[in-house]
């Protein structure tokens, strides 16, 4: 139109004109008359908005309108979606599938202060023969924080850090399919897979549940409230920050958290409600296990109530650790007979194996923390949180 719509309005009026003109000012539209309207524009999203539109409780300027309102499911819903791709992005290829130089810490606690290198090493690992440290000390592998080599017979002190250098280190595969379940600004819940130790240790450094999230979560770092083994499935639960895992770990310590688990055994319980109090040993003995230990055992309760006995001899079972020992629910079923399917550790006829993380292509522990009810850090209030069931428990 000659003139624009303006020029229209002038001439003609509101006849055929149907609406309002758009402005480029502070008014925002203007009627046939070139009077101002009753609309406003959305600050986030930029859309005009009517006299109802601005009624509407999802217009809450200058974040949001009833055109661009994100609900907090949708936001933790898209947030999720962000984290599982970061965590596919850091776990191809794992991050310990490449040689790399690892300088392993080595912390002296106050049980060792005054004794020797070789004591302190002999104590701590007592799985590892004697023999193999001197190639360690010769090729001066084991070292002081500031890289200086040391002998077997150097003094140590309480909480000084020594160093072992490791060459060349290539990790064992792991699964990486972790699933983010929740977070919010204070907490992560999510399903840990397996095989995945959650710290470093052992034969693991950077293929670790921790090492993971700490790249995916940077510049924050993630800590757990609580531990899983490296071959255990299921729910963990993670502080955002040092504060919150600060508010959370206390409640898995003193034993206030409700958790479920689901595990197959190796047997058909005759009870389907039972309770096995039998006290488990601290310190762990041959390939790491603990035993029942009734003298000198730390008071340890779980109880058990079978789901389903199958026809092939095994059965699926809840158990819910009242306590929170090492290895706790494999130690009790084991030691009553009915040893977990899959355990590497815990063999049946009272027989132990070997302690070290299962090969991703290996038969599942069948073992899996199910369901977790806890109070939130922030809110204070009850939450729970449940994972699927495994395959092996259909």
């Amino acid at each position: 139109m000659e003139g624009g719509i303006l020029k229209y309005f002038e001439e003609v009026g509101g006849d055929h004109y149907d609406g309002e003109c758009f402005v480029f000012d502070q008014r925002v539209g203007v009627d046939p008359t070139l009077c101002e309207t009753d609309k406003t524009q959305c600050y986030a999203c930029l859309t005009p908005l009517t006299e109802a539109e601005q009624a509407d409780p999802r217009y809450v300027p200058p974040k949001s309108c009833p055109h661009c309102f994100v609900s907090e499911e949708e936001q933790r819903a898209r947030a999720i979606a962000d984290r599982q791709a970061a965590i596919v992005t850091a776990t191809t290829p794992l991050p310990g599938s490449q040689p790399y130089d690892n300088a392993r810490p080595l912390r002296i606690p106050a049980d060792y202060d005054g004794k020797t290198l070789i004591e302190f090493l002999k104590g701590i690992f007592p799985h590892v023969p004697m023999a193999d440290w001197q190639p360690v000390f010769d090729t001066q592998k084991l070292v002081t924080e500031d890289r200086r080599p040391v002998g077997p017979e150097q003094v140590v002190r309480a909480g000084e850090h020594y160093l072992k250098l490791e060459v060349g280190t290539v990790e064992p595969d792991v699964n990486p399919a972790i699933r983010i379940l929740y977070e919010d600004e204070a907490i992560i819940v999510l399903h840990k897979p397996a095989p995945l130790p959650m710290h470093p240790c052992g034969r693991f450094n950077r293929n670790t549940l921790q090492k993971i999230l700490a790249e995916v979560y940077a510049p924050q770092s993630p800590r757990p409230a609580h531990r899983l083994d490296a071959n255990t499935t299921g729910i963990v639960v993670l502080g955002r920050t040092r504060r919150t895992a600060g508010i959370l770990q206390p409640q898995f310590a003193r034993g206030v958290v409700q958790k479920t688990y689901l595990v197959r055994v190796l047997g058909h319980p005759p009870q389907d409600d039972f309770v096995c109090n039998l006290p488990i040993s601290d310190a762990a003995g041959p390939v790491g296990s603990r035993e029942i230990d009734d003298e000198h055992g730390l008071a340890a309760c779980t109880e058990f109530r079978v789901l389903d006995r199958k026809p092939d001899g095994t059965a699926v079972l809840e158990a819910f650790p009242v306590t929170g020992r090492t290895n706790q629910i494999r130690v009790h079923l084991w030691s009553l007979g009915w040893p977990v399917c899959g355990d590497p550790v815990y063999l049946p006829y009272q027989q132990l194996g070997t302690s070290q993380t299962q090969a991703v292509a290996a038969a599942p522990l069948c073992l899996q923390s199910q369901r977790i009810c806890f109070r939130h850090p922030l809110t204070r209030q009850r939450v729970e949180f449940s994972t699927e069931e495994p395959e092996w428990a259909r």
